[in-house]
């Protein structure tokens, strides 16, 4: 049984009335002094970045953005495939720091990020960072409508600090699969397609996507993302040459044998596998439970968007937790992801406005941005051992709530792809 019309606006009802408990003086004060708090946290780094560049008369800035502006910047003034020379790279954004960080995402980013590098490295790091911030505030949009407040909230989260600090594209991301979300919300398949295939520009973090929407029978969706897909790899290649398809993929191999020979120290890699062989587990060990936990997740996925029972909400919250647990080569500013996932529960009404339930909600919305800023004024938190207790409790609420669901509506899962 497809949702009518009639459902699908009741739930639109009943979730912008779920957050009516913001519509307070204290719900006031949380958005716009915390997004106040954040928005003045990140101008103050900028500015300490850009200070330091001009002090040391050095290229950029000691943050991952680099890397994104040296590949570009190479794929210019030299090869694309320059991107893939270490040296080269170093050599470009000038920082020499001893860590591993190679170039090793798909054609279609470097070419998106191409006329980054045709800007100075200042100037390139603040047009990414306006763009990142403007993204995720229109794809927040859709979902708080009525609420200002929720808006400005969840617009500037804190979790949102690690990856505007370190300059990486998490929240470009996640502001792709809002508005992907958004579009299957409003019955526009195609659209909510095309924004699918503009995930791959990190292929990483879309690979239960496919499975809410076969799940989901959302086959125009499921087209339309593949087809976008084709067209922007081919696009790409066309750009960069075909030689890169076969950089990348040595690039690749020596980037997850690095990763794999350093999971046991490095704390910024907050998957299930790196949380594992940080606790001392052998690399083998921690891989195959990390494949069982991708499994776990993609099941959740799949009963949670083949049921109209579940509602729209829950089954968001799911896909974007799942997402979390799914992959072994997560870094912690992805963690940035909790935020919109703690909307979407606040909206399905599974966090509600009792302790337990605010305290998620507080612990998913602040992220890792405690633990970031405790690194900044000189301290030493563990990123693994902060975000996994609230992925995993976040997780098992989304489980505990999908089964609720289908239990008490007892119902036979249905075709979604016109009313999701």
């Amino acid at each position: 049984m497809a949702h009518t019309g009639i459902a699908d606006a009741q739930e639109v009802d009943e979730a912008s009335l779920r957050l009516q408990v913001f519509d307070t003086r204290r719900g006031w004060q949380l958005g716009i002094l915390v997004p106040a708090f954040v928005l003045t946290m990140f101008v103050t780094w900028i500015f300490s970045g850009l200070a330091s560049i001009i002090d040391a008369d050095v290229t950029s800035f000691n943050n991952d953005f680099r890397i994104f502006w040296g590949a570009a910047r190479l794929a210019i003034v030299d090869t694309p495939l320059a991107a893939f020379d270490i040296d080269k790279l170093a050599e470009m954004h000038g920082v020499s720091d001893g860590r591993w960080m190679p170039w090793s995402y798909p054609p279609s980013y470097l070419v998106a990020l191409m006329p980054l590098g045709m800007m100075s490295f200042p100037l390139a790091w603040g047009v990414f960072s306006v763009l990142s911030m403007l993204a995720i505030a229109a794809a927040t949009r859709p979902f708080t409508k009525g609420h200002p407040q929720v808006w400005l909230a969840f617009a500037f989260a804190p979790a949102y600090l690690p990856p505007l600090f370190m300059g990486q594209n998490s929240l470009i991301w996640a502001a792709g699969l809002l508005a992907a979300l958004a579009a299957i919300k409003d019955n526009r398949p195609v659209i909510a397609g095309v924004l699918i295939g503009l995930l791959t520009l990190k292929p990483q973090l879309g690979i239960l996507i496919p499975i809410a929407l076969i799940a989901s029978g959302a086959w125009r969706t499921f087209v339309s993302a593949s087809v976008t897909t084709i067209m922007l790899s081919v696009g790409a290649t066309l750009i960069v040459g075909v030689e890169y398809w076969s950089e990348l993929r040595e690039m690749m191999e020596i980037h997850f044998s690095v990763i794999k020979s350093t999971s046991a120290v490095n704390d910024l890699m907050v998957s299930p596998f790196g949380i594992l062989a940080g606790l001392g587990m052998q690399v083998s060990t921690a891989l195959t439970i990390q494949w069982c936990f991708t499994a776990v997740a993609a099941a959740t996925v799949a009963i949670a968007w083949r049921s109209p029972a579940v509602g729209f909400d829950l089954r968001a919250a799911v896909l974007i937790i799942a997402i979390l647990l799914s992959t072994p080569y997560l870094w912690y500013y992805e963690s940035a992801l909790l935020a919109p996932a703690a909307l979407f529960l606040l909206r399905a009404g599974v966090l509600k406005p009792n302790l337990l339930g605010l305290l998620l909600s507080a612990a998913m919305w602040l992220g890792l941005s405690p633990a970031l800023l405790l690194v900044v004024f000189g301290f030493e938190p563990s990123f693994r051992y902060s975000f996994a207790p609230i992925v995993l409790l976040a997780f098992a609420t989304c489980f505990w709530a999908v089964i609720h669901r289908l239990g008490a509506a007892g119902s036979t899962p249905d075709n979604l792809e016109e009313h999701p």
